[in-house]
């Protein structure tokens, strides 16, 4: 800080000065972190929301700090202190004082969306003439403002500093310090809503600025805003934006490969090259070529400097793998910049168009409309999955409808993207920084194709044993009918229950049909009198609880867990099919479970197959084997399905000339060597 020496300091904040000390040495600048303390800086004992600066007064000094701001005295320290009732308003009225010295042009930059964006773009550009001071960082509250202005230097020719507040009154603050000679506005948006109330109170405490503005300094807004392109001021206001109504505005938009446009004023043109991702950041480069215009910025420097653009952080950072395309916007989120992320997520070429949101915080009381709303507009634009987490997410999930998925924590969703993410998915991963979904972000861009060998295992009488657990679900159903039975009854059903199966196969019966007509012709045919809904209903419940596993079959699934993608392919009913895997433990095994009356076909229906391969993340044909003990039903479906088959004559059955598998086994243990043969 130029001429700002220890004497000046505590004059300018109204301290007192205490402990020993040379009062005419020049303090270099404010810091408030004892680790970032070099010879030379003022070190300001800030008191913030989890530590204490009065703590770290001794080790600023012995990193070399000329003196420090502080609201009390230290025990036995004789070293330079500044005492004040109030650290962070002595930083104010230091840095305002400072600034005051500087007679440059200063662009004070505020807005809900895009602050730190607009502020690189503008900085690129006017980077081309001046040398400038940048805010760095999250330097853009009362203590970071203070911070940045005390870096200026007699070398510096601009500045541009961003203003972030969350409160009325705030913006005043800054403002003061600041002093801005021209001021860009971004978006008037839901952010802050918890303090703000609403878009009108957003406006009047960004708006707070113009206050402290000369009546000359220029006022730059978003002319797409219908806020900002409303707001009347005393200042020459001019407009950016999309539409041709402002005064600087875009024509001739492309955003393929990358985007480009003419900056239009007037009756100059001038064509863009913007390397970045997503149509706001038009809207950045046209606020920069504005400020450029102003201070006089040639064409060919305006231009030269938005294809400079760098962005700063997770900020809507575009990465392309070799699996997937992400945006990474995870550094912050509100209402308006998520949509602002969706609109420009679908113009990305993909297979699919995915959004990973988290929580978007300080929304007020209208947190969970505003978040459901954030879902359904998602929905509408045609994203095929809002997947989230966090505690108000579930709201964006449930806007989303069909299309929402919604994980407990941020680590079930990282877990389960391998099932939720295909090759060729475009995703934007977005939300407020405290929900930390740069974890999700890093984690999609190790993700790659999974090549292992998928092994689709039927369930009955492949892996559990079905014939047991039926003997003993009709044994039990039946004894609490009262129906006497025998073992000669228990056969005639699983002769019966066989047919029934087989004719759905050939399509010539309903699922309806065999869950109920093979118990109406059991009673038939033994002349019982009872009603075969109920049986039909005692028989489900019983057959879902319990389980028996055939030989082997366990140690397989030991065996095959890690090197093979092992997934479940079984007719059935949900509700028994689920019951027994829950009393077999064995889900954990599978990646996916197919289970027939949830895909709505069933073996061997090529549609059967077809559904569970869409569902396949990387599927590969030609890496894919089905193993089950029905010949009309796994390997017939594996044969229509175009997927190498594998019988498991668990019976001794006998073959059939119809259906020839590729390969047989006949105990569990020989499946290991065949695979290792087929795949390695």
């Amino acid at each position: 800080m130029e001429n700002m020496t220890i004497r000046r300091a505590a004059a300018v904040c109204g301290g007192v000065l205490t402990g020993n000390c040379t009062e005419d040495l020049q303090l270099r600048q404010i810091v408030i972190d004892s680790r970032e303390v070099q010879p030379g800086d003022l070190f300001a004992a800030f008191r913030g929301e989890k530590t204490d600066g009065h703590r770290f007064i001794g080790a600023a000094f012995e990193r070399g700090a000329a003196c420090c701001l502080a609201e009390r005295q230290p025990e036995g320290e004789d070293r330079p202190i500044i005492l004040v009732p109030d650290v962070l308003e002595a930083m104010e009225k230091l840095a305002a004082a400072y600034r005051e010295q500087f007679d440059i042009p200063v662009i004070g930059i505020t807005g809900s969306v895009g602050k730190t964006t607009a502020k690189e773009m503008i900085s690129a550009v006017l980077e081309q003439r001046f040398r400038i001071l940048k805010t760095e960082g999250n330097l853009n509250n009362r203590y970071g403002v203070s911070m940045m202005l005390s870096r200026l230097d007699n070398s510096h020719q601009a500045a541009v500093i961003e203003m972030g507040i969350s409160e009325f009154g705030e913006m005043h603050r800054l403002a003061r310090m600041v002093r801005p000679t021209m001021a860009v506005f971004t978006v008037i948006g839901h952010a802050h809503l918890e303090f703000l109330q609403d878009l009108d109170g957003v406006l009047r405490a960004k708006t707070e600025m113009l206050d402290e503005m000369t009546a000359t300094a220029p006022v730059i807004v978003n002319g797409d805003d219908e806020k900002l392109a409303s707001l009347s001021c005393r200042q020459p206001k001019i407009t950016f934006g999309l539409r041709e109504g402002c005064e600087v505005h875009a024509e001739n938009l492309k955003t393929e490969p990358e985007l480009r446009c003419d900056i239009v004023c007037g009756l100059r043109r001038i064509p863009v090259r913007i390397p970045a991702f997503g149509v706001q950041h038009v809207s950045a480069a046209l606020s920069a070529a504005a400020v450029g215009l102003l201070l006089g910025l040639s064409d060919e420097e305006i231009a030269e400097g938005i294809a400079e653009f760098r962005n700063v952080g997770r900020r809507g950072e575009l990465v392309q793998t070799d699996y997937l395309t992400l945006v990474d916007d995870s550094y912050n989120a509100n209402p308006d910049s998520v949509r602002c992320g969706i609109d420009s997520l679908i113009r990305l070429p993909g297979s699919r168009h995915l959004c990973m949101l988290g929580d978007m915080l300080e929304l007020g009381e209208n947190s969970g409309e505003l978040h459901f709303e954030v879902g359904r507009y998602a929905a509408g634009k045609g994203v095929d999955l809002v997947i989230t987490s966090g505690t108000w997410a579930a709201e964006m999930s449930r806007g989303a409808g069909e299309k929402g998925r919604h994980f407990a924590s941020r680590e079930e969703l990282i877990a389960a993207l391998p099932k939720l993410v295909r090759r060729g998915d475009c995703i934007l991963v977005k939300a407020s920084k405290g929900s930390h979904f740069e974890t999700v972000a890093a984690a999609l861009r190790t993700l790659q194709e999974d090549k292992r060998p998928c092994v689709l295992l039927d369930l009955d009488d492949t892996i559990l044993d079905f014939r047991k657990a039926e003997a003993r679900a009709l044994s039990r159903s039946l004894d609490e009918m009262g129906i006497p039975h025998d073992r000669e009854v228990l056969a005639r059903y699983n002769a019966i229950n066989l047919r029934y199966w087989e004719g759905l196969e050939r399509g010539e019966l309903t699922r309806d049909q065999v869950l109920l007509g093979r118990f109406e012709q059991l009673l038939e045919e033994y002349g019982i009198r009872a009603d075969a809904a109920e049986l039909r209903d005692r028989y489900e419940t019983n057959l879902s609880q319990g389980h028996f596993f055939v030989e082997g079959a366990e140690e397989l699934l030991k065996r095959l867990s890690g090197k093979y993608r092992l997934f479940l392919v079984s007719n059935g009913t949900a509700c028994v099919q689920k019951g027994r895997l829950e009393s077999a433990g064995i889900s954990p095994y599978f990646e996916e479970i197919f289970i027939s009356q949830e895909i709505g076909a069933d073996k061997p229906d090529p549609r059967y197959f077809e559904a569970c391969f869409e569902k396949i993340r990387d599927f590969d044909r030609s890496r894919c084997i089905i193993v089950g003990d029905s010949l009309t039903s796994d390997i017939l479906g594996g044969k229509n399905a175009g997927i190498a088959t594998c019988w498991f004559n668990l019976r001794g059955r006998e073959a059939r000339e119809d259906i020839i598998p590729d390969y047989r086994i006949d105990r569990l243990e020989e499946l290991p060597d065949l695979l290792e043969s087929l795949y390695g």
